[in-house]
């Protein structure tokens, strides 16, 4: 009777062998794995770990390599010490040069500024001092407003000398710096060059032990991966039970094993033997694993040894280099804080003696503003105080008149005469006479005009032999005080007048051999005005430099003391003494001696 092999499944019989599994071809996957861990599964020579697809033969698909050499000195973190990570330092002589440049634009921006600043206030100055000498201010207030000036154009001449010593001194020095220290040519600024290639000089030889560290460590981790895969290949191909019949190679219970009973047995034994041989080989492949991972390990100690015994000498030649370009940024950030300085002491325009100069003058300008003076300027000038030739009764004068060859040339008008304007005649005069001097004139009380114009008016004569009669000195000097009137003649060469003021007629002949007016006479009263009577005056103090315009004025500068001896007249003006000499100043031109 024939009986059907099977395998029983009673609970007594023992478990069928492991599946053996069937080798898939390489596939070249595309494509990045799934993120995130996942399970360690087989999968033909080709080993998922981890959601990473690894190829432990080293075979595959255009795998890249990963003993690349950028690969190996990629820096693993922000240290100096890291390969390439001095380029940090190296730059920062670039940058340097670079501050150069914008420092000397910063200074010349500023520079800039003080020159714009100051020709503002120039042109403010020059546009209100028109404006105010157009204008109805007057006196002493007058002179306070145009001193708001005076400080404008100070200030300016202050501020161009600040934008002058930015730009000659400080910018100038700056660039010559930055010629002397640094070397730019077309490519690169010659110093970093330098520092570069020294750093290279002294990382390359660690360089390339980091580099044999680096490949021993990616051998020794890729050794590892692939004995772990051997071993899970092998684990799963020895304990592994979840295949199917199919899969064992087995065929299925739908067959009969009565009709092929030596195909049955046949392929059981295959079954059996080719499992017996596959576990043999992962073993073997596991084996050999292991030693590939101890040998890679040995290599990679060994590595690590070399490169942390060339370590100190690494550190003392990347030191040395290092040190020269503190040193060379230590002179650089030193120059730069003296050129600071440099630039405060330019811009400190308060400490500047110019400055509370002109502020000080500045003070008492205004201080020298007096409404009083200013009002009493006005009352005499145009007010109550001025003089006023009142109407008096005066007798009928007959015109005096020039006669030549029959025909009159000018006329004199009646009444009293009053020089307005004085023209050189020495070509009629024998004799020359001094400039009359027309401070004195305005300084002249005019209470003389009523009996000066009595006295013309009893001194005249009828006119005899073709000439006409002039007032005398005495007669005049009420109204213009002297000032000179010349003969008028009507061309024959005498002349007549009137001598000093007694109003009395010389010869005809006289007159023609000597000067018709006494010059004692006539410098009378502006003598009177300058005489030194010895009294004390009151001392002052020179608030500003005067060069005195006509030979009455005193001349001083400014900080000089001398005596007032009589006080400001209505046109402003004092009478002095200085080094023994009596003449005129300005009377806002000093302050009074406390």
């Amino acid at each position: 009777m024939e009986t059907s092999l099977s395998l029983p499944a009673h609970a007594g019989d023992p478990m069928p062998p492991a599946p053996l599994l069937r080798h898939r071809p390489h596939v070249k996957r595309t494509g990045s794995p799934k993120k995130g861990p996942g399970p360690l599964r087989a999968v033909g020579h080709d080993t998922l770990v981890r959601g990473k697809l690894t190829n432990p033969s080293g075979t595959g698909g255009g795998a890249m390599s990963h003993h690349s050499d950028d690969n190996m000195l990629i820096a693993s973190s922000d240290s100096f010490w890291e390969p390439g990570n001095y380029k940090r330092t190296t730059k920062r002589i670039e940058d340097g040069y670079k501050l150069c440049t914008d420092l000397g634009t910063l200074i010349q921006e500023r520079a800039d500024i003080e020159k714009a600043y100051a020709k503002s206030l120039k042109g403010w100055s020059k546009k209100w001092n028109e404006l105010i000498e157009k204008g109805p201010e007057y006196g002493t207030t007058e002179a306070a407003w145009k001193g708001v000036l005076v400080e404008a154009d100070r200030l300016c001449d202050l501020h161009q000398r600040v934008k002058d010593d930015l730009c000659n001194q400080v910018i100038q020095q700056v660039k010559t710096w930055q010629k002397d220290a640094y070397h730019k040519t077309v490519l690169h600024i010659k110093e970093r060059k330098e520092m570069e290639d020294a750093f290279k000089k002294a990382q390359k030889p660690w360089g390339k032990l980091l580099q044999k560290v680096n490949k021993a460590k990616s051998d020794y981790h890729t050794a590892c991966k692939t004995e772990k895969s051997a071993s899970n290949q092998e684990r799963n191909a020895t304990g592994d039970s979840s295949l199917s019949m199919d899969q064992k190679g087995i065929p299925s219970s739908d067959s009969s094993p009565n009709s092929h009973p030596n195909n049955w047995q046949n392929t059981l034994h295959s079954y059996v033997t080719a499992r017996s041989f596959n576990v043999k080989k992962m073993q073997d492949r596991v084996q050999k694993s292991k030693e590939d991972v101890a040998k890679c390990r040995e290599k990679y100690e060994q590595a690590l040894q070399d490169l942390n015994s060339y370590n100190p000498k690494y550190m003392e030649d990347m030191s040395l280099v290092f040190e020269k370009c503190q040193e060379m940024e230590a002179e650089r950030l030193q120059f730069f804080k003296d050129t600071l300085f440099t630039i405060h002491k330019c811009l400190n325009i308060s400490q500047d003696p110019v400055l509370p100069q002109i502020y000080e003058e500045f003070y008492h300008t205004i201080n020298n503003a007096d409404h009083e003076k200013d009002l009493k300027w006005w009352s005499n000038n145009h007010g109550i105080n001025m003089a006023m030739n009142w109407p008096v009764f005066e007798d009928y004068t007959e015109e005096f008149r020039d006669i030549s060859k029959g025909k009159v040339k000018e006329s004199i008008p009646a009444g009293s005469i009053t020089l307005i304007n004085q023209r050189p005649v020495g070509e009629d005069l024998p004799h020359d006479y001094p400039p009359v001097n027309q401070k004195i004139v305005q300084n002249k009380k005019q209470s003389t005009n009523r009996s000066a114009n009595n006295e013309i008016a009893n001194s005249k004569r009828p006119v005899t032999n073709n000439s006409i009669k002039t007032k005398s000195p005495s007669e005049t000097n009420g109204t213009a005080t002297n000032n000179r009137i010349p003969p008028i003649t009507n061309g024959s060469g005498g002349g007549s007048g009137g001598s000093g003021g007694s109003g009395s007629r010389g010869s005809a002949s006289g007159a023609a051999e000597s000067n018709p007016f006494e010059e004692d006479e006539w410098d009378e009263d502006g003598s009177e005005t300058l005489v030194d009577n010895g009294e004390p005056g009151v001392p002052v103090r020179a608030l500003y430099d005067y060069e005195g315009a006509e030979s009455d004025e005193l001349s001083f500068k400014q900080g000089e003391t001398f005596e007032k001896l009589e006080d400001e007249d209505e046109q402003g003006w004092c009478k002095g003494r200085k080094e023994g000499r009596v003449g005129l100043y300005p009377a806002n031109y000093v302050e009074p001696v406390a």
